[in-house]
């Protein structure tokens, strides 16, 4: 079975449409090749003592002697922890003294060392799971001595996978806080400030919990636009540029300052680094960071990348726009259905790929399900204009695999979709203002089920026109 669990059902439903068939094909050659245990083999290379970690997204490669170390341990969160962990615990074999990681629950985890505590938690609201998990983290740091090295995986994800709250803060406050701001459209950057702010190991403070003299090899997946690794999950072993000013303004701006009742103790706390009485993250000035090594492996760029090489090698004309995208969900939506609107049809097959990441703003009463690829598409299926002897595909998805409060990654659009959604145009904008476009993609057999893909990169959507 491929990575799109209900491909047959898919394509039985909207037979006839070849764009269809290959951008289902595309997405699931990407995300194979960026399946996080082959991004790790690629970075990571043994040979007797000499480790080189390499990646085509820095310029230079990063060598040590594995012998000058007394021992290495191995630590992390995120959604493509587990098979980073599994990959790189393969590297090492013997050479690991130990280790412990926090993933996603049902994470289908294949640990077959007992030298790697696996912690299953919640996402996106941090659990109390989560808090235990972090601290068997930090006991192995605390642990940790001059001579020693520590591998730290790193994945979206992972600022709600590793939480630990800062002093005065519940963890009760810490869910509430996020869930408010997820709830109000905040972006992944604002989100993250805020958090490093109210957290112990966040914004670089990981760092500040292991031994002085420790080397450090953090390897990165980047879920964020623009591949700021102070923001990938809220940068724990990066220097953070972030202040205790900017995390207040966050919150007054999405009119989160004033409920003082509900958020009380995240603004108070706050309100204290804003006087001085709490010292802020750690800056790049602090010598906590000289032997801290942070490694970007893997990214949307890359994904999407390989998206654009798979099409043009299957005779398209593809087009990669850039990996930037972001803003309100249903305006992302109507951006799709006008390029799909405006390709002619073409001497030759083409294709858009365009990554990025979009929000959604939820009502403040009842909500439905999915997510802000469904959106998307759902907007995308009322402004397409197909006729129904076009062969052309918009799709949209989450390569995690989960869009939303759903079961979808995401959903497509093909001239059937479109007619349904036109025949049936009022119910359908009833689902799209209430937040509700999985029920609405259902029905028109439209959305896609892969389950967890065991990864993070942001989202990736194509537009695809055969005739």
């Amino acid at each position: 079975m491929g990575i799109i669990a209900d491909r047959s059902a898919i394509e039985s439903y909207h037979q006839g449409y070849r764009s269809l068939n290959l951008v289902l094909s595309t997405i699931e050659h990407s995300l194979e090749y960026m399946d996080p245990k082959h991004l790790i083999h690629k970075a990571i290379k043994v040979k007797g003592s000499a480790l080189e970690v390499r990646s085509s997204l820095q310029s230079f490669p990063l060598h040590m002697n594995l012998s000058n170390f007394d021992s290495i341990y191995l630590v992390g969160a995120g959604k493509a922890t587990s098979k980073m962990a599994e990959a790189l615990t393969n590297i090492l074999g013997r050479r690991l003294s130990g280790g412990a990681i926090n993933v996603p629950y049902m994470s289908n985890s294949h640990n077959n060392n007992n030298k790697l505590c696996v912690t299953e938690a919640g996402h996106p609201v941090p659990d109390e799971s989560g808090v235990n998990g972090t601290k068997t983290i930090i006991n192995i740091l605390r642990k940790t001595k001059k001579s020693d090295l520590v591998f730290v995986l790193i994945s979206g994800g992972a600022s709600a996978l590793m939480p630990l709250p800062a002093d005065g803060i519940k963890l009760s406050d810490k869910q509430k806080i996020t869930h408010d701001l997820l709830s109000s459209g905040a972006s992944i950057n604002e989100i993250n400030i805020v958090r490093k702010h109210i957290s112990k190991v966040k914004g670089g403070q990981l760092v500040r919990l292991i031994n002085k003299g420790c080397t450090v090899i953090s390897l990165i997946l980047s879920d964020v636009i623009g591949d700021d690794i102070q923001t990938i999950a809220s940068g724990p072993t990066v220097p953070d540029r972030s202040t205790f000013k900017e995390a207040a303004s966050i919150l007054k701006k999405y009119r989160l300052w004033t409920n003082k009742h509900e958020n009380s103790s995240a603004i108070s706390l706050i309100s204290k680094g804003l006087r001085g009485l709490i010292i802020d993250t750690p800056k790049a000035s602090d010598p906590i960071f000289d032997r801290v090594h942070n490694i970007l492996i893997g990214n949307n760029t890359l994904l999407c990348k390989k998206a654009t090489q798979y099409m043009k090698s299957r005779g398209f004309h593809a087009t990669y726009l850039g990996s930037s995208f972001d803003g309100e969900a249903k305006k992302f939506g109507l951006l799709l259905a006008r390029l799909a609107n405006q390709i002619k049809k073409p001497p030759k097959p083409s294709a858009f790929i365009l990554g990025g990441e979009t929000t959604v703003k939820l009502n403040k009463r009842k909500n439905g399900l999915g997510g802000r690829n469904q959106e998307a598409i759902l907007a995308a299926a009322l402004k397409s204009n197909f006729h129904s002897n076009d062969d052309i595909t918009i799709l949209c998805m989450g390569t995690d695999g989960i869009d939303g409060n759903s079961k979808a990654a995401g959903a497509f659009v093909t001239p059937r979709t479109v007619a349904l959604a036109k025949q049936g145009e009022t119910e359908v904008k009833k689902h799209l203002y209430s937040h509700d476009s999985y029920n609405a993609l259902r029905k028109m057999c439209s959305s896609i089920i892969t389950g967890r893909t065991g990864t993070n990169l942001n989202d990736i959507s194509i537009v695809c026109r055969i005739s």
